[in-house]
């Protein structure tokens, strides 16, 4: 999960100095916040499992809460950025599963 945060947090980064110099600051800073916000799922899925409320239930909260928090820097970077936010949760949770993946096949 630590991997994860840390590859998102790259790629955050990479997203906006990128965007940036290609004119488009406010994508690159949805884009990178919406990476960073869908970093923390793995984190938040590894504290559900412990929950009383079971795996299931807290799943709901859990994306809804990261839905929110990804809608709230669409609201902060500007509305027209929301796919880009979205773009960003998505990405994280293709490097999660890449992560998880290749982890898998080395043991």
């Amino acid at each position: 999960m630590r991997r994860t945060v840390t590859v998102c947090a790259l790629l955050a980064v990479g997203s906006v100095a990128t965007l940036s110099l290609l004119g488009q600051p406010p994508i690159g800073f949805a884009l990178g916040a919406g990476l960073v916000i869908g970093s923390l799922n793995g984190f938040m899925a590894k504290y559900a499992l412990g929950s009383a409320l079971g795996f299931g239930a807290s799943s709901l909260g859990r994306l809804g809460l990261l839905t929110a928090a990804g809608l709230v820097a669409a609201l902060i970077f500007g509305v027209d950025t929301a796919v880009w936010v979205l773009a960003g949760l998505a990405a994280a949770q293709l490097v999660q599963a890449g992560l998880a993946v290749a982890e898998a096949v080395r043991a």
